[in-house]
């Protein structure tokens, strides 16, 4: 009997400087030194049963990763878990395992959470202000056209359903929910390339962090 599992994990601190690539590598080896009953491929040339919904980029962190895996035997959610944390690195976190409700092709948005640190954040700040206040915020996005990758200008204010920022401290908060959908997926940190295009000042540090994926609807995937 075959159980299909989402297993959702937190990617912060110095994991978010693992690519995903390198994360794939770290979760195969961690399921299996955890001695789940994976199911693997069939065939000549047998691999494990992977999905990860929405890869990280490099340098971001996130509080709603997950992996798909498959098992042909039966065991808890709980114990899954706490199999899985004794065998992850420190700061990949394992916070839950269940049946997949929706499928990944149903995610619409991601909310993010993100600091802008500088010397200057009331200027940053003014200067974000005044960027969305523009009618359009254009960036260059790569893109593929058969075999070559090119790079075209889109406007990506429409992408933006949510936004809030303000200054602190030593940093601007920004709180924005962007379209994360198979053909409409907007990375963070393009948006920030056009929101900080005018500031004039240093940013010295910017900390991404994703903390949900949702469908259309507003439901939070799970």
């Amino acid at each position: 009997m075959q159980n299909d599992i989402r297993i959702f994990f937190t990617k912060t601190g110095m994991a978010k400087y693992i690519s995903h690539l390198d994360l794939m590598r770290c979760m195969t080896r961690a399921v299996k030194r955890a001695q789940l009953p994976l199911w693997f491929t069939e065939g000549y040339n047998p691999h494990l049963f992977m999905t990860f919904a929405r890869p990280l980029s490099l340098g971001q962190e996130s509080l709603c990763e997950s992996v798909d895996v498959r098992l042909v035997g039966e065991m808890t959610f709980k114990e899954i878990k706490t199999r899985l944390n004794a065998a992850l690195p420190a700061d990949i976190t394992v916070l839950s395992a269940a049946k997949p409700v929706h499928k990944p092709s149903e995610i619409a948005y991601a909310d993010y959470e993100i600091r802008l640190f500088s010397q200057n954040p009331t200027e940053l700040l003014a200067a974000i202000e005044q960027s969305m206040a523009k009618p359009a915020l254009l960036v260059q996005k790569k893109a593929k056209q058969g075999r070559r990758k090119i790079e075209k200008e889109i406007d990506i204010k429409p992408n933006i359903s949510a936004f809030h920022a303000q200054a602190e401290e030593a940093c601007v908060t920004l709180a924005l929910r962007l379209t994360a959908g198979d053909c409409n997926n907007i990375n963070p940190a393009l948006l920030l390339e056009a929101l900080c295009r005018d500031f004039s000042g240093e940013i010295q540090n910017t900390d991404i962090l994703k903390k949900r994926l949702l469908l259309e609807n507003g439901e939070v995937f799970c």
